[in-house]
């Protein structure tokens, strides 16, 4: 028996509504149906509630639904992931402030230069294998501004970190300031990526 119909019948024995479960667990009727129709999944603290609710075991609501503990499974890698992928992204932010406040000869890496650009190209390439896997799996780990920068809009969209870094260089060209050509062989290097991650 499917977990949809698990529930329904657990409530039609109880001789309950969709409405009075709603009203009991504190959530719409819509979202009772959903469940029961198997459009959507609870999330393991409403799947406790209605364990306890319908006095029936997780074991039991579980069992022989595969969809249903996948779906349970993709939540939890997608929740853990999450943290990773924003530390990784946060580690890329410091790494390109840092670069910049060296081209604008605010801070001087001076020797730490090479290192900390490979880096920043690893933690970048972590990234975009962990946005790969997020694509595959439909993790949903971005939010709406990353799918718009990132591709997943869009190949137009993807130019807009590369054309910011572009009007960088010229900035620093104008001001006689800084190094500018770092500015353009990034510009230029976030273009092949995105370039060629839309061609496969």
């Amino acid at each position: 028996m499917k977990f949809g119909e698990r529930l329904k019948n657990a409530r039609l024995d109880m001789n309950l509504t969709q409405a009075d479960v709603a009203n009991e667990l504190f959530i719409t009727r819509q979202t009772i149906s959903s469940w029961e129709n198997e459009k959507t999944y609870p999330d393991i603290s409403s799947l406790i509630k209605l364990s306890n609710y319908y006095h029936i075991s997780l074991d039991i609501l579980l069992k022989e639904d595969t969809e249903m503990r996948e779906d349970l499974e993709k939540k939890y890698v997608s929740t853990n992931l999450k943290k990773i992928y924003w530390k990784l992204n946060l580690s890329c932010f410091i790494l390109l402030v840092l670069f910049i406040a060296n081209i604008l000869d605010i801070v001087r890496l001076g020797i730490f230069y090479i290192p900390l650009l490979f880096m920043f190209i690893f933690v970048g390439m972590s990234t975009d294998n962990l946005a790969e896997f997020d694509r595959a799996k439909s993790l949903e780990l971005k939010y709406t501004w990353e799918k718009y920068i990132s591709g997943d809009k869009g190949f137009k969209y993807t130019l807009i970190i590369p054309i910011c870094m572009f009007l960088f260089g010229v900035l620093c060209l104008c001001l006689h300031k800084g190094n500018p050509w770092f500015s353009f062989i990034f510009a230029t290097f976030l273009i092949w990526i995105h370039y060629d991650g839309n061609r496969k």
